[in-house]
């Protein structure tokens, strides 16, 4: 397939997930038929996760494989999107398995509701969640593990905060509504996140500060 046929670049950020990343790279590509390019960025893993995608980077001609030193799910989330060029993006993690359901291509429908008017963001059930009081209470977002985001909105909303980490989605969530998109979910089961290892995620004292950033940043009371 020609690069100028592909639709879409599903980013993958790894870094030492060698016990996830056979089942995550087997059910991509057995749950869609949608035309993607896959853009790994790994983060010079030490655990064999970058000899396995090495190998699995000759077999397939519609992926990119890059290195680059590790700095962050942001930043390398950010730096998969400069490489997407001027396509829509599809976020993913390697502890995600992916699902072909009902006869229905997860990808193909991501697509066709990215590109409703007022559509600034598509995910999946189980894709995100909803805020608590310490963000910004009841704002349902979006998680990296599962979230599809059009040219547009890269176009209009730019790239993640690489100061935030947890909570980077749920501010570019929070920033796709504030240009005036919605978020939209799909209405069957897409993934299954199988959350590695997050421990950040899982620290208090570092919620509330990610919180206290993401509220003064935005001028919320």
């Amino acid at each position: 397939m020609g690069k100028e046929e592909y639709k879409v670049a599903i980013i993958l950020p790894v870094c030492d997930v060698m016990p996830h990343i056979k089942p995550m790279i087997e059910s991509l590509y057995n749950s869609t038929n949608f035309p993607f390019k896959l853009i790994v960025v790994d983060g010079f893993s030490t655990d064999g996760t970058s000899e396995y995608l090495k190998e699995i980077f000759l077999e397939k001609d519609n992926m990119e494989y890059h290195q680059i030193e590790k700095k962050g799910l942001t930043n390398a989330i950010n730096y998969g999107i400069k490489k997407a060029g001027n396509i829509d993006v599809y976020l993913t993690q390697a502890d995600v398995i992916h699902f072909k359901l009902y006869g229905r291509d997860w990808l193909l429908e991501m697509y066709e509701a990215s590109k409703r008017k007022k559509i600034g963001i598509v995910t999946g059930l189980h894709g995100g969640g909803i805020s608590g009081p310490d963000y910004l209470n009841g704002m349902r977002w979006a998680g990296t593990w599962n979230t599809y985001i059009p040219k547009k909105t890269i176009k209009k909303v730019g790239y993640f905060d690489e100061n935030m980490s947890p909570g980077d989605d749920l501010d570019y969530s929070y920033r796709v509504g504030q240009t005036g998109f919605k978020g939209m979910m799909c209405d069957f089961w897409v993934q299954h996140h199988r959350l590695t290892d997050h421990k950040d995620a899982d620290n208090e004292d570092k919620i509330k500060k990610m919180a206290k950033y993401f509220r003064n940043k935005h001028g919320i009371k």
